[in-house]
């Protein structure tokens, strides 16, 4: 079955499984970058929202109900 393919036939297999296959590469990176760029916001929250916390009040104690 393999013989029956022709050399320019297994020639534009193999340049499609390797486009394939960098084009799934490009996904995956895409995806790190975006859940990078999402867990550099939350952290950025984070540290707002301590910061906010920990800012005293009038009296010089923490408000925890804000």
């Amino acid at each position: 079955m393999v013989g029956s393919v022709s050399s320019t036939g297994a020639s534009a297999l193999t340049t499609s499984f390797t486009q394939s296959a960098a084009t799934g590469q490009d996904v995956s990176v895409a995806v790190v970058k975006k859940i990078q760029d999402i867990e550099q916001a939350q952290g950025e929250a984070a540290l707002k929202l301590i910061d906010s916390a920990s800012s005293p009040t009038g009296s010089g104690k923490i408000d925890v109900y804000a």
